[in-house]
């Protein structure tokens, strides 16, 4: 029987419209992706040409026109750093007569990286581009936003809210959220609340995630959860695990920067994520720039093309990412086949760089180790932090040991250290590598 005729608000109706569309891209033919990215590449350089003095004088450099295919453009422009937009934010606006300040919005960056950056934002755009994104994830997963949903984050004030935001109230959808400030709690703490309060969906990072499932399986409690919807950190199978074994719950990646929103969802039948190339173009590169082969990991490279306040092309997020092979469920849309951390956790060997994400993949398989800390200073050596309930076995300090070797770092000298806990700052994105800029001491 057909559903009675629902009349949403104009906000509403235009964000389910763009969410549509945006789902469109799932079944487009390679040719046809590639096309629909080039015509909307084109639209965006020519307005960063004609209203932003950085970007006219960058796109003039890399010989641009309206006869020149953007794509080749692209390819001669500079790499976009954070220093660039911190150095040029006045200049690499792109503001278009008629745009009211009051129609702007200003991102900014959490500043992890000691460098935060501000970018700015067509409202108007972005923030129904930016939901219709959020509701068509909610779609993949087949979350039911009718049900409880617990949000563990920083920042935020314990409480109840009674929708899961204003998208879902205006459609009528009132799951209760309840909400808690996970740095002013403990994370006992944390499990007896969810026990308390029993959520079909946990939002939090992978890392909480982690460690309250291994407080649930260790006292024998029962949590049944739908999903753990990650944010802020890389997500490990050793975390997957974990909460399959304590919840019953898969954990549903997705990756976005607050420079440019969402840019690649976690496939609704895999693991994998899938780029977004409806909203963003993305490449993946060697030291040298060059395209890197599927299976290769190199530096992310993100082009918004719908960046129109301020232009964002060819910018480098500082991330390490691999393409995959097309994927199986159905969707045409490319797939991000991992993750590989952030370009400043590269291990310096013999034979260069080494993105490090192995670490959090095997070291997590090694059943006592719960988190880990690595350093490395100038003069190459590594310094291991293990967090762990137990003193470590001889065959388990041998298998630590063994996942360096089998990585390319047996050459590099490795001092283990175990803790009880550690001391990770507070408020701020985990850093599991650090580079030291003195010679190792003991």
């Amino acid at each position: 029987m057909a559903d009675a005729l629902h009349f949403h608000s104009p906000q509403l109706a235009q964000m389910l419209l763009l969410a549509q569309q945006v789902r469109a891209w799932e079944r487009v033919p390679p040719a046809e992706y590639q096309a629909l990215q080039q015509r909307q590449l084109h639209t965006l350089m020519r307005h960063a040409h004609q209203h932003s003095p950085f970007w006219r004088q960058r796109l003039e450099a890399a010989g641009w026109s309206a006869e020149v295919p953007p794509h080749t453009v692209l390819a001669r422009l500079p790499v976009l750093t954070r220093a660039d937009l911190q150095a040029h934010f006045a200049q690499a606006r792109a503001r278009w007569p008629g745009l009211k300040d009051e129609e702007v919005a200003t991102s900014v960056t959490s500043g992890s990286t000691g460098e935060p950056v501000r970018v700015e934002k067509a409202s108007a755009m972005y923030a129904p581009l930016y939901a219709a994104i959020s509701w068509l994830e909610a779609q993949w997963h087949q979350r039911d936003a009718r049900r409880k949903i617990a949000v563990l984050g920083t920042g935020l004030t314990d409480g109840t809210r009674d929708s899961w935001g204003d998208m879902y109230t205006a459609m009528g959808l009132r799951g209760p959220c309840v909400v808690r400030n996970i740095t002013q709690h403990g994370m006992e703490s944390h499990l007896d609340w969810l026990l308390q309060e029993r959520p079909d969906y946990l939002k939090c990072s992978p890392f909480a995630a982690a460690e309250l499932a291994r407080m649930a399986l260790a006292r024998g409690v029962q949590l049944p959860i739908r999903q753990v919807i990650s944010q802020s950190e890389r997500v490990t199978p050793a975390q997957r695990a974990l909460c399959r074994q304590a919840f019953g719950a898969t954990i549903v990646d997705r990756y976005s920067c607050e420079e440019t929103g969402w840019i690649a969802l976690q496939c609704p039948t895999h693991e994998h994520l899938h780029l977004l190339g409806s909203t963003t173009l993305m490449e993946i590169v060697d030291e040298a720039g060059r395209p890197c082969p599927a299976g290769t990991p190199g530096r992310v490279l993100v082009t918004s093309l719908h960046s129109f306040a301020m232009p964002i092309l060819r910018y480098e997020l500082g991330d390490i990412a691999e393409w995959g092979a097309p994927c199986g469920c159905g969707m045409a849309l490319p797939v991000i086949a991992r993750m590989g951390g952030r370009t400043r956790h590269l291990v310096q060997t013999a034979n260069g760089p080494l993105p490090m994400p192995f670490l959090g993949d095997e070291l997590g398989r090694i059943e006592p180790i719960r988190a880990f800390r690595m350093r490395q200073y100038v003069d190459g050596t590594l310094q291991l932090e293990i967090e762990a309930p137990r003193a470590l076995t001889a065959e388990e300090h041998a298998a630590v040991r063994a996942v360096f070797a089998a990585n390319g770092m047996a050459d590099l000298p490795l001092h283990v250290e175990q803790l009880a806990r550690i001391d990770w700052p507070v408020g701020r994105k985990r850093e599991e590598f650090e580079r030291v800029d003195r010679a190792y001491e003991p």
